[in-house]
């Protein structure tokens, strides 16, 4: 609104206009209203075209109409199958279904109609021969409208509706088979089905005017009233949005005349894409009011107060569920002289009480705290931690006597070849999608930096299991040091002492020191990467290093840009796959920091966007020797066998990777996998296996909320799972993420660029189900806890000047246990119970060691960490059933021993054909060594394990 003076002068005071009455002048304006006319003549007349729709079944976009499941309860007997691919089908794809099937057509209008379903009835060497095909009758609703027997041939079957059999302007079709089939005599399978479907078709049957079902002409003007309103928002230019709005309207009503039901199952969500980019648009006008609220509640003592009170109930709550039962008298002396220790320590802190006071407890926490926080205390803390932690850890890989499995026995195996002089090699095969001249091979499968590590520790200490975990040992070691430097730039030295020690302390980081994994040092590479170019280009006083000189004259932020692009090579090294997609998110985000307007000259883009190339360029050098090799070992820059895995993991069963697909040599598997077998599982299990990792992802991250309102417990992680740091940790986590996205929104937006990318190769390519693929988070999740907890205890410490300062300790340390102590438990288990899994596999490594020639091929289920332990050749037992291809594997690869291992044995249908072969006198295997029986305790159950070792025949 603006006004003028008689001499056209502008007034002293111009009217303002705020931005929710800006906001309210769109809803006056009559562009509005004839939206609304547009869309409402729009859906009346697009209801008066006849009907005329197909659903192809087994296509993406049918679940909008046709339930699907595998399930076999009662809540299932009305769904379809999976989609799959059907050679014969006219559409190429079809579903079966159970013995009932519903489908459900929203919005068809009213009239009659005519459906045709393109089906197929049972094959011809069905093994169920009470029934030749069964008779299906079709219901619209609860009304009979139709019957059908289909053939072993695609047909299509016409069913007319009569407008009276229906209600309402939807349409709900249910078929019936008289009876079901499942297996035939070519395949097994036991699902009960009734007929197959390819498509569904639906034309109107009556003429005349028609009326417009409510439904979808509400969605209809909703879209258009929506849009407009977003669109004149965000360009600011009312005419533009009518315009725009009126071409929305006017195609969503052709896309209702022609393919109605699918334009009826879209229209909410078009609606909702037009409800968000609205919100996003006036965020920050709904967001004023609220956010002054919060300030003005963060001012007073109010929050302190709620978090005293809140702090204290979660406390008693934590006592009455967790605390143990009273001693009683004469368990001092079963317990002495523990009881006596506890006993003075409780006795020392009740003295300590009496002898402070009111005034001086309050005193004592807050220089204990000042003292955990100052330089030299928290660098004494530091180093008694690590002491401590490390010298705990390096007791711990003493005693073990192994490495670990599969992938963390694969660099103990390849850093020790490394050391013998001969490559990035190793003597085992341990998949089928080619064939090899013999089982030594350049190794394919995983990154080849972690190896590097281990032979350096080798060639210091010699080979052992021991010596192959130092590596490991001392990237922790580092990423603590980095850790608290990190906390104690961005918050204070507190927060980093105690994000290290939830960090150290971790079950998972344990996992990662006492095996050989390449998780640890990604962890360390990938975090200073990110914290240096935050620090370099991100921070608050990030320009002013510019000014700064270091190592001979050069500014501390090129400085840090280099160490930042030498880290994030080392990355790329030490997991290519998943570091590419850490460093795509980085660069984009420094792009982003160095173009934050566009640039004027071509000397100005060179300036902008030298320090970018210089970071990418030091981060490719030290990659190209790793590309090199692909090149010149495998002619591609980057191989991996995951690469095939991907289409195989989490569509079916793990030991399916090692399943026989090479055709080479006349064997009849069905080739490597690639991505064109997500045509072959099906867009549902595809869906379903996606589905299935974002829930993992869920779980690990979010904290379980299981009594929340509006069943919004269903975005929360699942209480019977573990998140990385716990229930406690994770809530402290997002806490402290929310405020960081507010205080710190440069380095939440780099964090976001980088793990977005990561994120989303995981859920659709690879999976997330596995909790090492998360250890990259949580430096900044321990981070973010430690944030959360220490304001807690700020926020009480202030209340009633400081009286409250020993709960407000209390309670911070509380919340730091409660993240600590649940990861004892698995530390105490594999420290305690796993080395006994161990025994009987061991046994039989050391006799094929000390009996066997040098180059004995062994088949085994574990051949990473047999050759590992015995030095000795070996081939993975193929997932087959069948015996010629097993006995021709062995005979290609020269096998002479089978080996039966304890700690990880073939699918059941595997070990039954294994079994018969073993047991027939015909086939000639000998048992040549049985290990003793070793019992261990594991969660529980008693385990009584015996490996056996088995020779070939001659």
């Amino acid at each position: 609104m603006s006004s003028k003076t008689i001499s056209g002068d502008p007034p002293a005071l111009q009217p303002t206009t705020s931005a929710y009455a800006r906001l309210a002048l769109h809803y006056l304006d009559m562009r509005l209203a004839l939206i609304v006319v547009l869309a409402l003549l729009a859906g009346i007349f697009a209801y008066q075209a006849p009907v005329n729709v197909t659903i192809p079944v087994g296509w993406p976009g049918d679940r909008l109409f046709v339930p699907a499941s595998e399930g076999a309860g009662v809540a299932d007997r009305l769904t379809f199958y999976g989609d799959e691919i059907t050679a014969d089908a006219p559409g190429g794809r079809s579903r079966w279904t159970h013995q009932g099937a519903q489908v459900s057509l929203p919005g068809l209008g009213e009239g009659a109609l005519l459906v045709t379903v393109r089906a197929q009835g049972w094959p011809p060497d069905v093994l169920n021969r009470a029934t030749r095909q069964p008779e299906v009758t079709v219901k619209a609703g609860e009304t009979l409208v139709g019957r059908f027997t289909p053939t072993e041939q695609w047909a299509e079957y016409d069913i007319a509706i009569p407008a009276a059999a229906r209600r309402g302007s939807d349409l709900t079709l249910i078929l019936v088979a008289s009876d079901v089939f499942t297996s035939t005599s070519a395949y097994n399978d036991p699902r009960p089905k009734g007929i197959r479907i390819d498509s569904i078709s639906v034309r109107s049957a009556s003429e005349g005017p028609s009326m417009p079902a409510p439904a979808p002409v509400f969605w209809l003007t909703m879209s258009g009233v929506v849009w407009f309103l977003a669109l004149a928002g965000v360009s600011r230019r009312p005419t533009f949005a009518f315009v725009a709005a009126t071409l929305l309207v006017s195609g969503a009503a052709v896309a209702l005349a022609a393919a109605r039901i699918w334009t009826v199952a879209l229209l909410p969500w078009f609606v909702t894409a037009g409800a968000a980019l609205l919100l996003w648009r006036y965020r920050a006008a709904l967001a004023r009011y609220p956010s002054r609220l919060a300030q003005r509640f963060a001012r007073g003592s109010a929050l302190g107060y709620g978090l005293l009170a809140t702090t204290g109930v979660w406390l008693a709550a934590m006592i009455v569920q967790h605390a143990p039962p009273m001693p009683r008298p004469e368990q001092f002396w079963e317990f002495f002289p523990d009881s006596l220790i506890y006993t003075l320590v409780t006795l020392g802190g009740l003295t300590l009480v009496l002898l402070y006071g009111r005034n001086g407890l309050p005193r004592l926490a807050q220089a204990a705290v000042r003292a955990a926080g100052s330089r030299r205390g928290a660098a004494l803390s530091l180093a008694v931690l690590l002491a401590v932690w490390s010298g705990y850890l390096g007791a711990v890989i003493l005693a073990m006597p192994y490495v670990g499995h599969a992938d963390y026995a694969d660099n103990a195996v390849v850093a020790r070849n490394l050391l013998a002089g001969r490559g990035w090699t190793v003597d085992y095969v341990t998949q089928f999608y080619r064939l090899y001249d013999g089982v030594t091979r350049p190794q394919e499968t995983w990154p080849l930096l972690q190896p590097v590590w281990v032979a350096a520790s080798f060639a210091i200490f010699g080979v052992s299991n021991w010596a192959a975990k130092i590596p490991n040992l001392l990237f922790l070691l580092v990423l603590a040091l980095a850790v608290y430097q990190a906390g104690a730039r961005l918050w204070d030295r507190r927060i980093g002492l105690v994000a290290v020690a939830l960090l150290i302390t971790s079950h998972l980081y344990f996992k990662l020191v006492i095996y050989v994994t390449n998780d640890l040092g990604f962890t360390l590479f990938a975090f200073g990467a990110l914290i240096l170019l935050y620090f370099a280009w991100g921070a608050p006083g990030a320009a002013a290093l510019q000014a700064r000189s270091r190592y001979g004259g050069m500014s501390q932020q090129l400085a840090l840009t280099i160490l930042s692009g030498v880290l994030t090579g080392l990355m790329l090294l030490q997991k290519p796959g998943s570091g590419g997609l850490i460093a795509l998110g980085m660069g984009l985000w420094f792009l982003r920091m160095r173009f934050d307007a566009l640039p004027r000259t071509l000397a100005d883009l060179r300036v902008r966007l030298a320090p970018v190339v210089v970071w990418g360029a030091v981060a490719f050098v030290l990659l190209a020797p790793y590309l090199v090799r692909n090149m010149l070992t495998f002619g591609v820059p980057f191989y991996s066998t995951e690469s095939k895995d991907a289409w195989v993991l989490e569509y079916t069963t793990w030991d399916q990777i090692y399943a026989v697909y090479t055709t080479e040599e006349g064997l009849n598997g069905p080739g490597a996998p690639d991505r064109s077998w997500i045509l072959r599982w099906g867009f549902d299990r595809t869906l379903v296996k996606m589905e299935r990792q974002v829930r993992a992802l869920r779980d690990y991250l979010i904290p379980s909320w299981q009594h929340a309102p509006f069943r919004l417990s269903e975005w929360f992680g699942r209480a019977d799972k573990d998140r990385l740091l716990f229930d406690a940790g994770a809530w402290l986590a997002l806490f402290g993420a929310i405020a960081a996205v507010i205080s710190r929104r440069r380095l939440m937006t780099l964090l976001g660029a980088a793990f977005v990318p990561y994120t989303l190769f995981l859920i659709v390519y690879w999976h997330t189900n596995e909790e090492r693929y998360w250890v990259v988070v949580m430096p900044w999740l321990a981070l973010f806890a430690a944030a959360t907890a220490w304001s807690i205890y700020d926020r009480i410490a202030a209340l009633s000047d400081g009286r409250w300062t020993p709960f407000g300790l209390l309670a911070t340390v509380a919340l730091i246990a409660a993240i600590i102590a649940p990861s004892w438990s698995p530390i105490a288990e594999k420290v305690r119970d796993e080395p006994n899994l161990y025994r009987a596999d061991l046994n039989a490594y050391a006799w094929l060691k000390r009996n066997t020639p040098p180059d004995a091929v062994v088949m085994t289920r574990n051949p990473w960490q047999l050759n590992w332990h015995s030095e000795r050749p070996a081939l993975m037992i193929p997932y087959t059933t069948d015996r010629e291809t097993f006995l021709r594997l062995a005979r290609r690869y020269n096998v002479r021993y089978l080996m039966i291992d304890t700690l990880q044995r073939p699918e059941p249908e595997v070990r039954r054909m294994l079994d018969a072969l073993i047991v027939d006198p015909a086939s000639g295997f000998r048992e040549v060594y049985r290990t003793p029986v070793y019992r261990a305790d594991f969660r529980g159950v008693t385990k009584e394990m015996t490996a056996i070792v088995y020779e070939f025949p001659q």
